[in-house]
């Protein structure tokens, strides 16, 4: 069984290593944080140690452990991937056995894509991007340093590097989006976006009222 070190111990590492753990050849020996970072408090997490990347490289060299970079900003990741290749290792992808994709699937290092993912056929992805429960139509592409959450793509649709679609966003056929796009939650993409894009909705407003107050079903009966 191979073994891998998770870098990073909040909710994503969490999630991370579970699926690694229980679905997949990989064995989690350790967490990764960065020396500034590390807490004397903490020494272990999920069973494991926590370490400073200085003592994981004398401690899991990359001659023999891979890594996986759980962390979820799109910028700091690509950060601690350029970081952690430098040093020479080498990374896991992870693909659920619950996922929906074709074998000819092409993916770069340090991919995740979890159980809620469909990709259709002629798909290719980049280094260190991350599919949460994300529908990828055929012929798309995307780039590196990504983050897609909760998407719906169509055919032949291009995603640039160091991108984030929120949730229920999506993009129509043939639509390319720049690198460095901030997609928000809802958003729907129709045309070509340039590179350092943001799209959002307009702020909802959220009213809050005591649910007693809320007569769903009217039982009284009507005067004869």
């Amino acid at each position: 069984m191979k073994q891998i070190v998770i870098y990073g111990i909040g909710k994503m590492a969490e999630f991370i290593s579970y699926s690694f753990q229980n679905d997949s050849d990989y064995e989690v020996v350790a967490f990764c944080v960065d020396d500034a970072y590390l807490e004397t408090s903490q020494k272990t997490f999920l069973g494991c140690p926590v370490l400073g990347f200085a003592d994981i490289l004398e401690q899991f060299p990359p001659d023999s452990f891979l890594m996986h970079l759980a962390v979820g900003r799109n910028n700091a990741r690509q950060i601690i991937f350029e970081k952690v290749l430098e040093a020479g290792y080498s990374f896991a992808n992870y693909i659920c056995s619950k996922a929906n994709v074709w074998p000819d699937l092409v993916i770069g290092r340090n991919v995740f894509i979890d159980q809620a993912c469909v990709f259709h056929p002629y798909v290719t992805i980049g280094d260190n991007s991350m599919f949460i429960a994300a529908r990828i139509g055929h012929h798309c592409s995307v780039g590196s340093h990504s983050l897609l959450s909760g998407v719906s793509l169509a055919g032949n649709v291009s995603i640039g590097d160091n991108c984030f679609m929120g949730i229920n966003s999506g993009a129509k056929e043939n639509v390319r989006i720049g690198d460095h796009n901030t997609i928000g939650a809802g958003c729907f993409i129709t045309k070509n976006t340039e590179n350092g894009t943001l799209i959002y909705q307009a702020k909802t407003v959220q009213k809050t009222v005591l649910s007693k107050n809320i007569v769903l079903f009217n039982n009284a009966k009507k005067p004869e």
